[in-house]
């Protein structure tokens, strides 16, 4: 009886430690004029990259807190942004389907490459800097020579819009994240595709609603994804089943990362920031929960000291730090 009341409170006390609003945000970067739709921290984590409805992107110095340059001219709204693993340059993809990559940090405009017909939904550079993948509305992806703009192959297989792409750690494998409600019958999978020819790997297939953004996890294991079904799963990618499943959103999700190999960051319309800790069991509560934003939030990035930026609709981006996140998001 009495560990068994033990257990109970035990219980109780991590349930109210989740529940608790989080701390007040370490720092908080203003200067766009519209929703914050991506972002993307430099290698070293010195500097933060975003992307905005107000048709820029901007480079922040993450150590004054303050914009370093802002990457213009666009012709539309910047809906994705990537930093190259070198850190020397950056990539931009608007609603007029252009890709532009950028000398960092100075914002010198380098080359411009027009990717899609329609918006360039998400994008990512390879880990050896050659490649770009984009994916778009037009229910495709697409893998570019990052040096000549050149066009190595388009990913077709997805039936509605592709919202997301990743690469693996290692380069080798793109996965691709589908769904909107502009293309029935909808399409919520996730695709996987060899990382230097786009040859179809997989399909991972389990979400109820469109999949809003994929990321893998630092040893390429485990892949996490967003979607508007509410819920985070963790899947195995060898295995291409799920994982782990994360509930308690009250919202669209259009943001993940991993904090390390056993912590998922989460954002979602709900206008919180969750964090999920992997564990035994095929379901998980948050490990806490942040909720000092006051509108939707659409994206969130991982420095590489295991601090936290998360954007929101209003264009305020706010900065955590490591040692405000919960312990088994520390590591």
């Amino acid at each position: 009886m009495k560990s068994q009341f033990h257990s109970t409170i035990a219980g109780l006390l991590m349930m109210a430690a989740a529940a608790m609003p989080g701390s007040l945000a370490a720092a908080t970067l203003e200067g766009h004029d519209g929703r914050v739709w991506a972002l993307d921290h430099s290698p070293d984590g010195r500097l933060l990259l975003s992307g905005s409805a107000d048709g820029t992107a901007r480079l922040w110095d993450m150590e004054k807190s303050a914009t370093l340059a802002v990457l213009k001219p666009h012709d539309g709204r910047v809906r994705s942004v990537a930093f190259a693993p070198d850190g020397k340059r950056a990539a931009t993809g608007d609603y007029g389907g252009v890709i532009r990559l950028w000398s960092v940090p100075d914002g010198r405009l380098l080359r411009t490459i027009q990717a899609h017909g329609e918006v360039v939904r998400d994008l990512a550079i390879s880990p050896d800097g050659s490649r770009i993948a984009t994916s778009s509305y037009d229910m495709t992806a697409r893998l570019w020579e990052a040096s000549s703009g050149k066009r190595i192959a388009t990913l077709t297989g997805h039936t509605d819009t592709v919202n997301t792409v990743a690469f693996s750690p290692n380069g080798e494998v793109i996965a691709t994240g589908s769904g909107s409600v502009f293309n029935p019958p909808p399409d919520y999978s996730i695709r996987l595709w060899d990382g230097r020819t786009g040859k179809p790997l997989g399909t991972l297939s389990g979400h109820d609603d469109n999949v809003r953004e994929i990321q893998f996890s630092p040893d390429g294991t485990l892949l996490a994804s967003g979607s508007d079904d509410r819920t985070v799963r963790l899947w195995d990618v060898d295995a291409k089943s799920v994982a782990q499943t994360f509930r308690g959103h009250r919202s669209d999700i259009p943001g993940v990362a991993f904090i390390g190999n056993g912590c998922v960051v989460s954002v979602s319309y709900d206008e919180t920031v969750r964090f999920w800790l992997r564990a035994a069991s095929a379901e998980s509560e948050t490990a806490r929960v942040f909720d000092q934003h006051t509108d939707e939030v659409w994206a969130v990035s991982v420095a590489a000291d295991g601090s936290v930026a998360t954007s929101d609709a209003s264009g305020v981006i706010r900065l955590w730090q490591r040692t405000q996140l919960p312990a088994g998001c520390r590591s």
